[in-house]
């Protein structure tokens, strides 16, 4: 099946992030399966709907990956012999056109099957996710790269901290293919289309993403919608069932603690449970501002949050 595709070779940057926001690309495919640690489904469908300015990311990280990734290709067809071909274009899907695909490159294998090549730089303390795989949020992206160009296969390449060179090689998982499908149709179609935000969820960067958005407060009381009753309630009642399984816990510890009495460890079954002396030297900041007053204040800094409580 022809692909059908969209030349990125003369837009700006400007024109190319505002294409983007046009579509579900595969660095957005871990956000809407909730598995990317940086960026939030919320935050994702404000840039879909409008909400959010189209705006290049100052991160570090994405500006040293585009620096290193023609240094990453080259050194990628040094070692593995194959030949990388940019494809300076946006690859649609070809029953879901506003499923698209801007990959790193395209790679025609030894027997003459086309691959993708997706190159990343990788901070040195991820680098035990790289010894037997990769990250969870670049297996879904380079999943939906290859449901969208029709291929079997991804060699993802990596350098790390710098200084180590690392390739995988992916092949396409059907399974998972389905369910990121699934996702992404009902982000698009149920969400960004019907202008309809997505359910706030509990993960790290739905929660970093409203402490930044709402950062700044207005001192007055305002009346909530009837349906946060039912969310009240069920906060009151996870609560209770957190408070109760803790207790839980803490008496199955105590079990084990009553179980080794003066020893420092035990087995059984293959496993290891030890409960050994562990020294803490700490600052004792209380002596220090009592005897060191002038020296204290000046090294104080002042910081804040917004902390949420329940009466």
């Amino acid at each position: 099946m022809k692909q059908n595709t969209i030349s990125t070779k003369e837009m700006t940057r400007e024109q190319w992030l505002e294409l983007r926001r046009r579509g579900i690309g595969g660095s957005d495919a871990s956000v809407i399966m909730r598995k990317n640690p940086y960026r939030s489904i919320i935050q994702l469908w404000e840039e879909k709907t409008g909400r959010l300015p189209v705006e290049e990311s100052g991160n570090e990280y994405v500006y040293w990956g585009n620096v290193m990734e023609p240094i990453i290709r080259k050194e990628f067809m040094r070692r593995s012999g194959l030949k990388v071909r940019q494809k300076h274009a946006m690859i649609l899907h070809p029953e879901h056109p506003f499923l698209f695909a801007d990959v790193d490159g395209i790679v025609t294998d030894e027997d003459g099957k086309k691959c993708i090549f997706e190159a990343k730089t990788v901070s040195q303390y991820k680098e035990g996710q790289w010894e037997d795989g990769i990250p969870e949020e670049y297996m879904l992206q380079i999943q939906h790269y290859m449901e969208v160009c029709g291929m079997d296969k991804t060699y993802i390449a990596g350098l790390i901290g710098g200084n180590r060179f690392v390739f995988h090689t992916v092949y396409r998982d059907e399974s998972l293919i389905g369910e990121l499908l699934d996702a992404e149709i009902s982000f698009w179609n149920d969400c960004v289309l019907a202008d309809k935000c997505p359910e706030v969820d509990g993960t790290p960067a739905t929660t970093d993403f409203l402490n930044t958005k709402y950062g700044r407060t207005v001192s007055d009381c305002v009346a909530l919608p009837q349906p946060m009753m039912e969310v009240l309630d069920r906060y009151d009642e996870v609560s209770r069932d957190l408070s109760e399984l803790e207790l839980q816990k803490t008496a199955l510890a105590n079990q084990l603690k009553d179980a080794l009495q003066e020893h420092e460890s035990g087995e059984i079954n293959g496993r290891i449970i030890s409960w050994k002396k562990v020294q803490k030297t700490s600052f004792d900041s209380k002596q220090f501002r009592k005897d060191e007053p002038e020296m204290f204040s000046r090294y104080l800094k002042e910081s804040s949050y917004r902390r949420l409580s329940v009466a």
